[in-house]
């Protein structure tokens, strides 16, 4: 059984995937540019928290109002659906363990615009939901470190990296019953993602040794974010 019939992917350099990619980065510009202030920030913060449960929520209710909800397909079990949840509870209780898994989860969400592939098909609707999802991700772990103040701790990498196996055992159990395919560890996602190297089980092993560089490169770039953030404030 193809677990991945329903999926949709998004060719690299096409308009979906340009528009896509356009409106990540207007995203990022729009949330930066109106949250300099503290003010501003506590306008914004509520926002962007929002609309990730909205779109969350509407999802599931768009899906089951339409018919079409399958639990092998639309529970939250993907790691970004995961980072969705992470996101509303470093917005609204500023916890800075849920900051940590996030961004180093959001790792998966650039792929998400990179080498796109939608779960529950082409439809327009679902594009929409795809982009404002990841986007949300990835725009409120940078809107966290730089607006925010919140600094990933040393070493802070390492222990999501492991904390993040302990996933892997749970989510292949739901998978086997369910003949689903969360997290993409029964079947292997039918975007060409470069770090996609091999069938199963293989490619899954590929997969880990690539988690750990982009955990380690995410820690990098959102320390790197934290400088920056401190040294204006210096100024």
């Amino acid at each position: 059984m193809d677990r991945n019939a329903l999926h949709h992917t998004i060719a690299i350099g096409s308009t979906a995937w340009i528009y896509l990619n356009l409106g990540l980065i207007i995203g990022i510009f729009v949330t930066l540019f109106f949250s300099k202030t503290e003010k501003s920030q506590k306008i914004i913060t509520p926002i962007l928290a929002g609309i990730l449960i909205f779109n969350f929520a509407f999802n599931q209710f768009h899906a089951l109002y339409s018919g079409i909800w399958q639990k092998e397909v639309h529970l939250p079990l993907h790691l970004c659906s995961f980072s969705t949840i992470l996101s509303v509870i470093v917005l609204l209780n500023k916890k800075q363990w849920a900051y940590e898994f996030l961004i180093f989860w959001s790792a998966g969400a650039i792929h998400s615009f990179l080498t796109p592939e939608i779960t529950d098909g082409a439809s327009l609707y679902n594009h929409w939901e795809y982009g404002i999802a990841h986007a949300g991700v990835i725009i409120t772990g940078i809107y966290a470190t730089y607006r925010l103040n919140f600094t990933p701790r040393k070493h802070s990498w390492l222990k999501v990296m492991g904390y993040t196996q302990l996933t892997l055992p749970i989510i292949g159990i739901i998978n086997y019953l369910l003949d689903s395919n969360y997290m993409f560890i029964a079947q292997k996602p039918d975007a060409q993602n470069p770090f996609i190297i091999g069938d199963w089980p293989w490619y899954i092993i590929g997969l880990e040794f690539a988690v750990l560089l982009h955990f380690a490169a995410f820690y990098w770039i959102h320390m790197r974010i934290a400088k920056i953030r401190d040294n204006g404030l210096k100024e």
